[in-house]
C-alpha cells in the first residue's frame, strides 16, 4: 500500500492509536509484498504457514520503512506474528503510523487515566505527626526512597508471616545440615587443637533449594539443572514480588527498573566438577552476574542489572547502589535483595578452618558465650521507588529509606577484625544523608556476627555515632536477626532490612533471641540496649532506624528508615465511583491444578477473620497488576463471602453458576475473534456498560480486556493476593559417585529405532510422497525418531515424551541451544542445517518436514543404512538428569 494514499488524512499527534488498526495495517503490507489477501492472515500462525525466504522478509521490512522510518532488518525475524509487529510498531513507530493511518471513523470513549489513592502505610494507620528532629512531612524529602513491595524465603519461614511469628517469639531456626545436602559427619572436625563438638555441624537452611518450575520461566529443562539455584530461587522470588506489587500486569509493567542484587557464595559448579574426572564435563556453573540479568531478561526490565559482592555486605550495598540509581533518573523502580544457599561442604570447611563457626547450634549475637557464627541460607527482594511517585501512584509502602552511606574500615590490628570509628563514620554519614539527628533512631538492626570481639565493636561504633543529642532515658534498641537464622552472608542485609519492615508494620521490637547474658564487654547505657523480650515500639513521630552490614575486610553499610505516615484523602479531590453491587474476581495460571490451588489458597485468605471485607479492593487487584495465564477462572459476586464459597467449589472440583471457566486456544491469538475496530467498540461498550458476566465469557476465552476501564475516578487500594504456586520440579546436577575414570566424555547416546518400511503413501498431505523413495512412512517415522532423540536430552525427558508439535523457542530453546540442536540433526544426516531455519520452521514436527523434503537424499541414506544394519545412532545430550 502506497505511503501516498494514508496520508491524505492522518491521525492527530497525541490520538491515540488502536491496535486492531495497526493490525490491520500490518497484514496488508505483508499481503501487499507476498502477493495475497490481508483477509487470510488473521490466525496466530499466519505469517508462519506462508513459509516466506529471508529476501520476502526483508522485502517487508523495507516496506515498513518506506512507510514509517527506519526499521530494523532483524524486524521480521525477531517479531513472528502480526500481533508481535503491530506491537513492536505501536510501541517504537507510533508518529510513522500517525501519518499512514487513517483517522478512527469517530471519537471513541476513552475514559480518563484512572486516579490512583493516596498511598497507605502497611497495616498503619496516621498517628501523631512528624514531631522528632529531623523528621519529613508527609510526603518527604525529594530523596526519599519508598519501599513498596517486599518478601522472602528464610530458614524456618517460607514466607514473611512466619518470619514474623519466628522474629516475635524468639524461635532459632538452625540446625544440622540436612541429610540431601551431604554428611557432616564426613567433613565436620573439631575446633583446631581442641576437644570439643564438631564445627561445620550447623547451619540455618531453607527447603526445595533444588525445586524450580522451568516450564513456567521457558527454560530448558537441560539448563535448569545447570543454573545455580540460587538463580533459580532469586527469579521465582522476584516473580512474587512484582506479583505483589502490582506490577505484572499488560498495563502496570515498568520497563524502567533496576536489579541490583547482593551475593557472595558461587559453590554450585563445584558439585558437577566432581564429575570431571570421570569425563564427566558438566555445564554447571555458578555466575553471580545471571542472577541479576536472568531476571531483567525474563522480566523485561531496561535499567541497570548487575550483582554486587562485598562479602557479608553485600545486599545492603546493593540496596545503596539502587538508591543512587532511583535518584539520579537511571531508573524508575528498583529490586534490591541477596540471595545464599549453602550448596557444597567446603563453605563450611572453609568457614571452620579460619575459626569463625560457631561451637554448637547457636548465632550468639551479643550473649557473653559468643563465639563465633552460624551461616544461614535465604532470599529476600525489595521493590524500590522514589517516594512522591509511590505517593501519587497510590502504593502500599512498607518503609521510607532517608539515608544511606558505605565506607572502608582501612587498615586495622587484622584483615578480619572490625574498625569501630569507620563503623561509626558510616552511621553518622548515613543520618546526615537523611537530614536526621541521632537521637530520632530508636532502633538499629546491627550487623552482630556474633563474636566475642566483634559484637562488642560494634557495639561501640553505635555508642559513638548515636549518644549524641539522644534524650536521656531514651536509648536505641539494638538487635540483629542473625539469632534467629543465622548469618545469611550476602543475602543478610536484605534480611536485616526486612525485619525492620516487619516490626514498622507491627509496631514491635522483636527480642534478641539468644541473649541470656549480655557480653560483659558490652555496657548497657543511655545510648543502647538490648530488649531480651517483646515490646512495642513507641514514638511521638515517624519510628526511624538503622540498619547495618559490614562485609569481611571492612565493607561497611549503613541506612536509616523511617515508617511511613499516611495522609487522608484531599477532601476536594476526584471523588471515588459510587460503590457498584457487583465486581469480578479474576486468577489465572499456567495449569488448572494450579489454578485451583491459587483458587483454595485465596479462599483460605478471604476466611481469615482478620482479612479485610472489602470486594472492590479483592477486585481490582486481581484485575490489575497480575500476569494473565493460559487458564482462567471469573466469579462475579456482590460480597467476599460469595466469592469464597465459589471459590472454595471450584477448588473441590464443584461448579456454581458465578464461575466461569476457561483457556487459552492455542490454535488462535488471543481475542481474534474481537480483532478488529468493530470488535474493539464492541469490547469498549461492555466495559462502558459494567456487563460482567459477558466481559467475563471473552476473557476466560483469550480477549484481551483493559481492565482499569471499570475504575474510573480514585480505585480501591491494593490488597495482597496469595503468591503463586509454581510447579515444583527437582534439577540437580549429578555429583561423582563412582572411581574416576578417564575415558566414555559422556553417556552413549540410545541406538535410533529403525521403523519398518513401508511403500505406501502416508496420505493427503503427508509429507514425502510417492516418488520411488524408501517407504514415505519409514522415512518419516525415522525422521520423528531422531528428533525426539535429538530434543530430548535438552528436555531432560523420555524420547517418547517429546512434543513435535511444540514450539522451540516456548520450550526454553535460546540461540546457543538452538545452534546446538540443528548441529546435531545435522551430524546425524551429514547435512548442514543453519539454525535460522528455525525461525520459518519452529516445531520439531517442521523440522520434520524441512528433512523430508529439503535434504530427502540425506535421509534416504540414513534409512537405508540404518535398514543395513551400518548407521550411528543418533547423537544426543549427555543425560543431565539430575
Amino acid at each position: 500500500m502506497p505511503r501516498e494514499s494514508r496520508a491524505a488524512d492522518p491521525v492527530e499527534p497525541g490520538q491515540p492509536l488502536p491496535l486492531p488498526s495497526v493490525r490491520s495495517y500490518v497484514r496488508e503490507v505483508v499481503a501487499a509484498v507476498v502477493g495475497g489477501a490481508a483477509a487470510d492472515l488473521t490466525g496466530p500462525d499466519a505469517l508462519r504457514e506462508l513459509d516466506m525466504d529471508s529476501l520476502t522478509r526483508l522485502n517487508i521490512t523495507l516496506r515498513f520503512d518506506q512507510d514509517l522510518g527506519e526499521i530494523p532488518t532483524t524486524l521480521m525475524f525477531e517479531h513472528r506474528t502480526v500481533d508481535d509487529l503491530a506491537r513492536y510498531l505501536l510501541a517504537e513507530r507510533a508518529d510513522g503510523l500517525r501519518r499512514v493511518l487513517p483517522p478512527p471513523p469517530g471519537p471513541s470513549r476513552t475514559p480518563d487515566h484512572p486516579r490512583p489513592e493516596p498511598a497507605v502505610a502497611v497495616d498503619a494507620p496516621a498517628t501523631g505527626s512528624a514531631g522528632s528532629a529531623g523528621s519529613t512531612g508527609s510526603t518527604g524529602s525529594t530523596d526519599d526512597i519508598a519501599v513498596i513491595a517486599v518478601t522472602g524465603r528464610y530458614p524456618g519461614a517460607s514466607d514473611l508471616e512466619t518470619l514474623w511469628r519466628n522474629l516475635r517469639d524468639g524461635v532459632s531456626s538452625i540446625g544440622e545440615v540436612p541429610a540431601d545436602r551431604w554428611d557432616w559427619r564426613e567433613f565436620a572436625d573439631p575446633h583446631p587443637g581442641q576437644p570439643g563438638p564438631s564445627r561445620g555441624r550447623w547451619g540455618a537452611f531453607i527447603d526445595g533449594v533444588a525445586e524450580f518450575d522451568a516450564e513456567f520461566f521457558n527454560i530448558l529443562p537441560v539448563d535448569a539443572v545447570n543454573t545455580d539455584p540460587q538463580e533459580r530461587l532469586f527469579l521465582q522470588t522476584c516473580f512474587h514480588l512484582l506479583e505483589q506489587a502490582g506490577q505484572l500486569g499488560p498495563t502496570t509493567h515498568e520497563p524502567s527498573t533496576g536489579v541490583f542484587v547482593g551475593t557472595m557464595n558461587a559453590t554450585y559448579g563445584r558439585i558437577g566438577a566432581t564429575a570431571w574426572p570421570s569425563g564427566r564435563l558438566t555445564g554447571a556453573n555458578s555466575a553471580p552476574w545471571s542472577i541479576a540479568n536472568r531476571v531483567s531478561y525474563f522480566f523485561d526490565l531496561h535499567g541497570p542489572s548487575f550483582a554486587v559482592d562485598s562479602a557479608c555486605s553485600s545486599s545492603l550495598t546493593a540496596v545503596h547502589l539502587a538508591v543512587q540509581s532511583l535518584r539520579s533518573g537511571e531508573c524508575r523502580t528498583a529490586i534490591v535483595g541477596g540471595v545464599n544457599l549453602i550448596l557444597h561442604p567446603a563453605h563450611l570447611a572453609g568457614l571452620a578452618a579460619a575459626g569463625m563457626l560457631s561451637s554448637d547450634e547457636a548465632c550468639k549475637v551479643f550473649d557473653a558465650a559468643a563465639d563465633g557464627y552460624v551461616p544461614g541460607e535465604g532470599v529476600g527482594a525489595a521493590l524500590l521507588k522514589p517516594l512522591a511517585a509511590a505517593v501519587a501512584d497510590g502504593d502500599r509502602i512498607w518503609g521510607v529509606i532517608k539515608g544511606t552511606a558505605l565506607n572502608a574500615a582501612g587498615r586495622t590490628s587484622g584483615y578480619a577484625v572490625p574498625n569501630p570509628a569507620r563503623q561509626a563514620e558510616v552511621v553518622a554519614a548515613a543520618l546526615r544523608a537523611a537530614g536526621v539527628t541521632p537521637g530520632s533512631v530508636s532502633y538499629v538492626e546491627a550487623h552482630g556476627t556474633g563474636t566475642g570481639l566483634g559484637d562488642p565493636l560494634e557495639a561501640a561504633g553505635l555508642v559513638r555515632a548515636l549518644a549524641p543529642d539522644r534524650a536521656p532515658r531514651a536509648p536505641c534498641a539494638v538487635g540483629s536477626i542473625k539469632a534467629n537464622i543465622g548469618h545469611l552472608e550476602g543475602a543478610a542485609g536484605i534480611a536485616g532490612l526486612t525485619k525492620v519492615l516487619l516490626q514498622l508494620k507491627h509496631r514491635q521490637i522483636a527480642p534478641n533471641a539468644q541473649v541470656a547474658t549480655l557480653n560483659p564487654k558490652i555496657v548497657e547505657s543511655s545510648a543502647l540496649r538490648f530488649p531480651r523480650a517483646l515490646e512495642d515500639w513507641p514514638a511521638d513521630g515517624p519510628r526511624r532506624a538503622g540498619v547495618s552490614s559490614f562485609g569481611a575486610g571492612g565493607a561497611n553499610v549503613h541506612l536509616v528508615v523511617e515508617e511511613y505516615q499516611s495522609v487522608p484523602p484531599d477532601p476536594t479531590g476526584e471523588p471515588a465511583e459510587p460503590a457498584e453491587s457487583a465486581h469480578l474476581v479474576l486468577l489465572s495460571a499456567r495449569t488448572e491444578p494450579q489454578l485451583r490451588h491459587l483458587a483454595a489458597a485465596l479462599a483460605r485468605q478471604l476466611a481469615d477473620p482478620g482479612q479485610p471485607d472489602d470486594l472492590a479492593a479483592l477486585a481490582h487487584s486481581t484485575q490489575t497488576g497480575r500476569r494473565e495465564l493460559p487458564v482462567r477462572l471469573a466469579v462475579t459476586a456482590a460480597d467476599t463471602a460469595s466469592v469464597r464459597a465459589a471459590l472454595t467449589a471450584f477448588a473441590d472440583g464443584d461448579r456454581t453458576p458465578s464461575v466461569r471457566t476457561g483457556r487459552l486456544h492455542p490454535d488462535r491469538a488471543p481475542g481474534e475473534l474481537l480483532d478488529d475496530e468493530d470488535g474493539q467498540a464492541y469490547v469498549d461498550s461492555l466495559l462502558a456498560k459494567r456487563r460482567l458476566g459477558r466481559l467475563a465469557d471473552l476473557w476466560v476465552d483469550g480477549t484481551p480486556i483493559d481492565w482499569s476501564r471499570l475504575w474510573a475516578g480514585r480505585p480501591p487500594a491494593r490488597v495482597e493476593l496469595p503468591p503463586y504456586p509454581f510447579e515444583p520440579v527437582h534439577y540437580w546436577v549429578q555429583a561423582a559417585r563412582e572411581p574416576a575414570r578417564t575415558t566414555d566424555l559422556q553417556p552413549a547416546a540410545p541406538a535410533a529405532t529403525v521403523p519398518p518400511a513401508r511403500t505406501t503413501p502416508s496420505g493427503p498431505g503427508g509429507p514425502g510422497g510417492t516418488d520411488g523413495r524408501a517407504g514415505t512412512d519409514g522415512r518419516r517415522a525415522l525422521v520423528e525418531s531422531d528428533l525426539r532423540l535429538a530434543a530430548c536430552g535438552f528436555l531432560l525427558i523420555d524420547p517418547a515424551d517429546v512434543d513435535l508439535s511444540a514450539d522451540l523457542m516456548e520450550l526454553g530453546f535460546d540461540s546457543v541451544s538452538l545452534v546446538q540442536l540443528t548441529g546435531r540433526i545435522g551430524d546425524t544426516y551429514g547435512v548442514e542445517v543453519e539454525p535460522v531455519v528455525v525461525f520459518d520452521h519452529p516445531t520439531l514436527a517442521d523440522l520434520g518436514r524441512l528433512l523430508l523434503t529439503g535434504f530427502a537424499d540425506a535421509v534416504d541414506a540414513r534409512h537405508r543404512k540404518l535398514t543395513d544394519g551400518t548407521a550411528d545412532a543418533a547423537p544426543a545430550v549427555g543425560d543431565e538428569r539430575p
